[in-house]
């Protein structure tokens, strides 16, 4: 964990943070003192455990940010909980094969939803801190079966750079690429694909998003998690 109290009296909002990355995340930015949101659509059980294990300076907040109006309604009821938002990380997406989900829906949840979130983080008076959890495998040209999640990534990454400079100086804006953190179901997966020999842990995840979170010299930026994996050729589509 990070050092007690850096965050403290900041909020954060942490989309699809009740399980997994997500989680993590939230676990590490309260652990620095900060009042979290959790936002979740359908773990319930996992929001109200988070609650109750970090205590009185966590928020739930249900929604489905596939509905531009449920979107909307999240950060309202995030920023009214302290009165702003200062932290927004956009870690919920869909994860799926191509052909397993419809484009538009995947696009909607992975692109437009992470997008008009920070839109509204940015409008706040004093702005804030953007931070949108992308994948590897934007750094490689598009292969393998997860073309299209692959394209939705890429596509909110090309934001990154371009909204640090409209919102400065203001509001900033980041991106944390993780590599092959956890596993997905039935997907096996050799470290020796990795260039540093193993995977890295959500808790490392964590980490990166506090480090930008906390360091307000840094803007623009996609700092990559992944134990080198973004360097192999077509590496980051393996999985």
């Amino acid at each position: 964990m990070g050092e007690a109290g850096s965050l403290q009296g900041k909020t954060a909002l942490v989309t699809g943070g009740s399980r997994r990355i997500g989680a993590a995340i939230c676990r590490e930015l309260a652990a620095r003192g900060a009042g979290v949101v959790v936002h979740y659509r359908h773990s319930e059980a996992e929001a109200i455990a988070m609650n109750r294990t970090l205590g009185h300076g966590v928020f739930s907040v249900r929604g489905d940010l596939s509905n531009p109006r449920e979107c909307e309604w999240v950060f309202r009821e995030a920023a009214e909980w302290t009165g702003r938002v200062d932290i927004l990380v956009n870690n919920a997406s869909l994860f799926a094969r191509d052909g397993e989900i419809d484009g538009a829906a995947l696009r909607e949840v992975n692109v437009e939803a992470p997008l008009r979130l920070a839109r509204m983080a940015a409008a706040q008076a004093g702005g804030g801190c953007i931070i949108q959890m992308l994948d590897a495998r934007i750094a490689q040209a598009p292969a393998g079966p997860f073309r299209a999640y692959a394209a939705t990534k890429r596509e909110l990454a090309d934001s990154v750079a371009r909204l640090a400079r409209e919102w400065a100086p203001r509001t900033r804006v980041n991106g944390v690429a993780p590599g092959p953190v956890l596993v997905p179901e039935g997907v096996r997966e050799a470290a020796g694909e990795i260039p540093l020999g193993r995977r890295p842990t959500p808790e490392e995840v964590a980490r990166a998003v506090a480090f930008l979170a906390e360091n307000e010299s840094v803007t623009g930026q996609i700092l990559f998690v992944d134990g080198g994996r973004h360097l192999l050729d077509g590496g980051a589509d393996h999985a």
